[in-house]
Order: C-alpha cells, then structure tokens, then sequence
C-alpha cells in the first residue's frame, strides 16, 4: 500500500490545498503557495489496449489516498489528504466505510481544476435561475449557500484505426410530372420526386482519437456525457499533488466494458463515411462488419464540481465543468406554470378553429380530389 501523500504548510504546519486555475498548493489559513513541480518533457501515454485486458495482474498501484466505500449508493473515492472523514458526494450519505484494497489502473493524466468553488456556486446560481419552467420560490432558494464537492472522475479515452466494409444501396433522385384535374375541373401538373436504388458496396476508414468513456456509473450519465467542453489539450501527467483538497473517484466501469461503450459511439462517424463513400443522393446501409485496429487507451481524471440540494422531499443534482463551467443538472418543473401555459394552448387553438368554422359557414365547400392522367418523367 503506498504511503498516503500529506502537503504540509512550509510556514504553519496545515495541509496545502491545489488552488484551481494555478500550478500551485496553497494554504487555506496563512496563504502560502507552493509551485507543484512537474517532470520536465514528461508526455502522456497511450497504452495498448490488448496487452492490459491479457495480463493475468495488471502492472499497476494502489492509489495513493485511502479510498473510502459509500455503502449507501456504492461509489468510491479518495478523501482528500486533509480530510478523515467527510460525507459522499453524490447521494450526501456520511456511511462511508475504507474501501477494499485491490490492484487497479491508476490514471496517467488528468485535467487540473481551473474553476473556483465560488465561480462553480455562482454558474449553479446562474443557471438555475435562467430555468424558464422552474418554480419560484427554487429560483430563490438558489441564492442560498449550497454545499458543492470538487470530484476527480475517472473517463477512458480510446484510439483505434477502424475498417469497415459494408453492403447497401444507392439511391439517384429523377422526377416526373403528373398531369391532373382539379376539383374545378381545370387540368393542373407537379412535379414528383422519386428514386432508382443501385447496390452498393465498399470499404471505409476511420481513425478515431481520444473517444471519451465515463468510468462511474455514480454520476447522473445524461448529464455527464453531455458534457461536451472538455479540452483534453489541457491534459498534465498525472500528479497527486492536483488531487489535495479534492476527492477522486475510483472507476467501476472497467477498461473492457468502456471500450464496448466506445464502440457504440464510434458507429454514427462510421456510418457517415459509409454514406459519403456510397453517394448519390440518398442511401441505405443493409450491413457492415468493423474491424478495430492499434487500439490504445488512456486512463484519466476530470475536474467537475458536483452538487445536490433538496427540494419539497426530492434530491435534485447538478455538475460543474471543473474547467470551462459548463452546467449540467436537472430541476423540478413548476405544476402551475405547465397548467398555465397548457390552459393558453389551449385557448389559441380553440380561437383558431373557431376563426376557420366562421370563415367556414360563408364558403361553399366541395368535394376535392384529383385524377392522374400521366406521369412524364424528366
């Protein structure tokens, strides 16, 4: 087990914190900073995907902070190097419990917070209050104090070089005119679009870079995936020195299992190479088989700011992009605002079809219809 990791003030003894949006550690009580030293030229790998799913014991570590078990939703996380005890932060439950120690992948990068707890509460404020349907009083409640956690969370990323070969069909647009009568009797014509299918077949490549794969089913995944603002640009080599102050989950989604998850996100990019190779002007794919080339992958951890509060009995949760602030989250619908705006629609269509039986009862009104009487295409 290796040795948990302390950051001891130079000055007054207390434990240093990583402050958001620097490259330092900094005393919460005197303020004294400490740079974090970074190997220098150190680059960031891209492990063989294969090669780690056939050793029988992964060449790998413990993480360096305690790892603590919530035993009321099940995740797990490191406590911060200052911290003994603390409470989960995604259920708030204080039963958490030393998680067992087991041989794990540790992350070799990560994405240092740049967004301040204070920035991250003001967003949460921000956007609550900017939700149209939510009720009233919540806008208000927002302005309170809320506790909000800074989270480490662990994602996968893959690359792979893909080829595909598929079967499908080709269609070229034509069009016809249709010559008809009227329900005046007058002889009209328009103009029809239809389609002649050809087979297709073929084969495509793809390479796909940095495919981003949750590894927490902890975290709301609606919201969590759709947070689309990362710059894995910003990547450092992972250093435990950005985790204090902070917690870090353990993944539980595994590498084999995120790269199915991977797969299945890579598909719509390969189906839009598959079009463009068919051509044309519309097409079907009837079948494709993939095969995945040089697949690596990258175990890191991403800064999000995760929060809940409670409202009329139910927890609502919401995410801060620890790096852009970017919100993601969810928030109760006002009953009486729905019913108000249902009870409008309402009355708008009613006024409409009122209008149209009005303009309705001064009209002569007939059977329509048309007769074909030939179709020439061009």
């Amino acid at each position: 087990m290796s040795q948990v990791l302390r950051y001891p003030c130079a000055q007054c003894g207390a434990k240093l914190e990583f402050a958001p949006g620097t490259t330092s550690l900094v005393c919460p009580y005197c303020g004294h900073a400490q740079t974090i030293e970074t190997a220098p030229q150190e680059e960031i790998r891209e492990l063989d995907f294969n090669s780690y799913l056939d050793k029988a014991r992964l060449n790998t570590e413990l993480e360096t902070d305690a790892a603590v078990h919530c035993n009321s939703c099940g995740a797990e996380f490191t406590l911060p190097a200052n911290q003994e005890a603390g409470r989960c932060p995604f259920c708030g439950s204080d039963v958490v419990v030393p998680a067992k120690p087991e041989v794990r992948i540790v992350p070799g990068s990560l994405l240092p917070f740049q967004v301040k707890e204070r920035q991250a509460k003001e967003l949460y404020q921000k956007w609550v209050t900017s939700r149209f349907w939510a009720p009233n009083d919540l806008k208000r409640l927002a302005l309170r104090h809320h506790a909000i956690e800074g989270v480490y969370v662990p994602y996968w990323t893959y690359d792979s070089d893909t080829v595909t070969r598929y079967t499908g069909m080709k269609g070229i647009d034509y069009t016809e005119t249709q010559y008809y009568t009227d329900a005046n009797g007058n002889r009209q014509s328009r103009t029809v679009t239809k389609t002649h299918w050809y087979p297709a077949a073929g084969v495509v490549q793809v390479a796909f870079d940095d495919v981003l794969v949750l590894a927490s089913t902890h975290l709301p995944p609606k919201y969590a995936d759709a947070m689309d603002s990362w710059k894995l640009g910003g990547l450092v080599p992972y250093q435990a020195d950005f985790l204090s102050g902070f917690r870090a989950m353990r993944y539980d989604t595994d590498l084999a299992s995120g790269w199915e998850t991977a797969t299945v996100k890579m598909q719509p990019t390969i189906d839009m190479a598959i079009r463009a190779d068919i051509g044309g002007d519309r097409q079907q794919i009837t079948s494709k088989s993939t095969q995945y080339n040089d697949v690596t992958f990258k175990h890191l951890l991403l800064p999000i700011w995760s929060g809940a509060y409670r409202y009329r009995g139910r927890s609502w949760n919401f995410l801060v992009n620890g790096q852009t602030g970017e919100v993601r989250g969810e928030a109760p619908v006002s009953f009486w605002k729905v019913a108000l705006a249902v009870l409008l629609g309402l009355l708008i269509i009613g006024g409409f079809f009122w209008m149209v039986s009005q303009g309705s009862a001064n009209v002569d009104t007939s059977s329509s219809g048309y007769d074909v009487i030939e179709s020439v295409p061009h």
